[in-house]
């Protein structure tokens, strides 16, 4: 019996000491949750040397200096840019905030430095992000693609007449390959938009793309061979449409010049008139084909049809095989070495002299247009003036909680207002200077080409006068 008395109490003891045990780890891991707190309390809250550091200025260069407050650092751009009430603020920030508050106002009572602590507490991580964003736009006015001018009354003379153009645009994979760190079929698809354009004023258009199927593993050769598309059905020029064709492909595999042609040759076998074919490649065939063979078989008993190929950054295989499909095709080649070769190839070679000078003028920015820049731009600062008023309102809540708390005599609290508003407003005005420059860059990039297109006019009027050309 004595023996069992014993052994409730060694158990009863242990059962004590084991709660005694897991109150004390409780009570330490409070502690230590007081602690983190406090720690946590004390990083964000800014001592009088930290508050001297922060620059309280308003021009673009200050506030992308500006490093954020410390509250805010989880805090994303999506959020940073959504609307909240005081409220939600509050609930938000809690009693961190008020914390950060108690301790800045034992730091200090001068409004400046009270400023600056509230800049270091809550103000914004993402003026930089969202100022260079602003800074870096830049009107997207489509440079003028007009004729060259400067022809000879001979290239006149054996310029192709008003008829049909089928551009065939080469998508094989080698055009993924960059040029000046561009992408050659980026370039090739921007040149022909813009050939097109010009041509189809006076021409019906059709656009026949290949090398855009499969890849260029052998396994999908079969498919890439055969995949040749016309992709703008031949008809009168729409820019929409047409523009919308170019964006339904990308370069991929094996390069069917020679099936490429034959198709051509196929869709005009029922079309009277002059048929040009204008060929933008960038190698030599590679399905096996013959493109001479087929170039003879377009142009066969016809003088109303030709081949004029550009061969875009080729080499001296490719050169002297698209040189021979252009002879047999009774047109001519052009060497591009680059996006600039092949934009001014284009224009001095492929396109006719006898553009109509009053479509020209079209090409210049007209006010819808400038206006859907200034709205673009206007987007852009919108995010910065957004990021401005809600960053002012978390400072208006915290002013509020400094009055709510008596933490500030009345006086000091007043100017504290004033400087905070006084800033805001600094602010918003050096946004409005920042859109007055950039509406100014707009307006002086379509001025130029504006000029741009009356120097052209200019040219074109007088180079008819020296030719003769009827008016």
């Amino acid at each position: 019996m004595k023996r069992m008395y014993v052994g409730i109490f060694f158990i009863s003891l242990l059962l004590v000491l084991g709660a005694c045990s897991d109150k004390d780890k409780q009570v330490s891991k409070n502690t230590s949750k007081d602690n983190t707190e406090e720690k946590s309390q004390q990083a964000v809250s800014p001592s009088v040397d930290q508050l001297d550091s922060i620059i309280l200025g308003d021009s673009r260069k200050d506030l992308k200096a500006q490093q954020g407050g410390k509250l805010m650092q989880d805090m994303t751009l999506e959020v940073e840019l959504k609307q909240e009430d005081s409220a939600e603020l509050s609930n938000k920030l809690g009693k961190e905030l008020k914390s950060s508050l108690e301790k800045l106002t034992d730091e200090t009572q001068n409004p400046v430095k009270l400023q600056k602590g509230l800049v270091h507490l809550l103000g914004s991580h993402y003026y930089s992000e969202v100022i260079e964003q602003a800074e870096d736009f830049e009107p997207e006015f489509e440079e003028p693609f007009l004729p060259e001018p400067g022809k000879t009354a001979e290239e006149v003379k054996n310029e192709p007449k008003s008829g049909k153009a089928i551009i065939l645009l080469d998508a094989s994979s080698s055009m993924l390959l960059r040029v000046d760190d561009e992408v050659k079929m980026d370039i090739a698809k921007d040149a022909v938009k813009r050939f097109a354009e010009t041509i189809g004023q006076e021409n019906e258009v059709s656009l026949v793309v290949y090398g855009h199927k499969g890849s260029e593993s052998d396994a999908d050769k079969q498919l890439s061979c055969t995949g040749i598309e016309e992709i703008y059905p031949m008809d009168s020029y729409n820019q929409a449409t047409f523009e919308e064709s170019l964006a339904t492909f990308e370069s991929k595999g094996w390069t069917p010049l020679a099936s490429a042609i034959k198709k051509s040759s196929e869709m005009s076998k029922d079309m009277d008139g002059t048929i040009t074919v204008y060929i933008v490649s960038d190698g030599i065939e590679t399905c096996d084909g013959d493109p001479v063979k087929e170039a003879k078989a377009f142009v066969k008993n016809n003088d109303k049809r030709t081949v004029n190929i550009i061969g875009f950054h080729v080499d001296k295989d490719a050169e002297s095989q698209l040189k021979a499909v252009s002879e047999a095709g009774e047109g001519e080649y052009y060497g591009a070495d680059d996006a600039d070769d092949l934009k001014t190839t284009i224009e001095k070679e492929w396109l006719p002299s006898n553009v109509d000078l009053a479509w020209a003028f079209t090409k210049a920015p007209g006010p819808w247009e400038i206006l859907d820049e200034y709205e673009r731009f206007d987007k852009e600062l919108e995010i910065i003036r957004t990021v401005i008023k809600n960053e002012k309102a978390r400072y208006d809540e915290a002013l509020a909680i400094l009055r709510e708390e008596e933490m500030l005599d009345s006086d000091i609290s007043d100017k504290l207002k004033t400087l905070i508003s006084d800033r805001y407003r600094n602010m918003m005005d050096t946004m409005q200077d920042f859109r007055s420059e950039k509406i100014a860059e707009i307006d002086e990039r379509s001025d130029g080409i504006h000029d741009q297109v009356e120097a052209w006019t200019e040219a074109m009027r007088e180079r008819k006068k020296e030719r003769g050309d009827l008016w």
